[in-house]
């Protein structure tokens, strides 16, 4: 796990912050098709251009990551310095949102599926104004042993890079929590 904190100005979060909540979300996703909990759920680039996109319901081929910076936005701008920040030439399959709040739940998943174990990856952005410690809301990584092997608060502007096979899951928020936990993410299966 990689964390990194201060990669953007405030300003450039906070325009970004208030296009992702006027954007249509999904209620009711979840993090696999078995999982006890769900949330709500924005997909911004799945053009199910890999077998394992889901079904036809959520992906959509025009839903590209060069059409998603073709478009001027918060999003893009942003989009343009995670690519250049995490991924260099690496084809970025996924870029979605999860809003989370009390009540909320997540479970253990895997972003992409074993077989890119080597290759994937997955950068989650906080684009949260923002967030105490006491609100829970924590992004854990489970190892090999099924044991936490790292752990990383939400912050404000926080961004933590992991291997997108990597077994994790967002724990559960405080009902004391009075802000919604976003979490911007973007992935791709093959960063070499």
């Amino acid at each position: 796990m990689e964390v990194h904190d201060n990669l953007f100005a405030p300003q450039e979060l906070e325009r970004l912050r208030v296009w992702l909540l006027g954007q249509p979300l999904i209620h009711g996703w979840r993090a696999h098709n078995q999982a006890p909990g769900s949330f709500w759920h924005r997909n911004f680039v799945l053009p199910g251009s890999r077998p394992h996109h889901y079904d036809l319901k959520a992906w959509h081929p025009e839903m590209t990551f060069e059409r998603l910076l073709a478009v001027e936005s918060p999003l893009s701008q942003i989009a343009q310095k995670v690519q250049a920040s995490f991924f260099g030439n690496a084809e970025i399959t996924r870029v979605w949102m999860n809003v989370q709040a009390f009540g909320d739940e997540s479970a253990f998943h895997r972003d992409f599926p074993v077989e890119f174990a080597a290759t994937a990856r997955s950068v989650i952005l906080y684009p949260v104004p923002r967030w105490e410690r006491d609100w829970g809301g924590d992004f854990v990584v489970l190892g090999d042993d099924g044991e936490i092997k790292s752990a990383a608060l939400v912050k404000p502007g926080r961004v933590v890079a992991i291997p997108g096979c990597s077994l994790h899951a967002v724990r559960p928020i405080s009902r004391y929590c009075n802000e919604l936990r976003l979490a911007l993410v973007f992935g791709s299966e093959e960063v070499t």
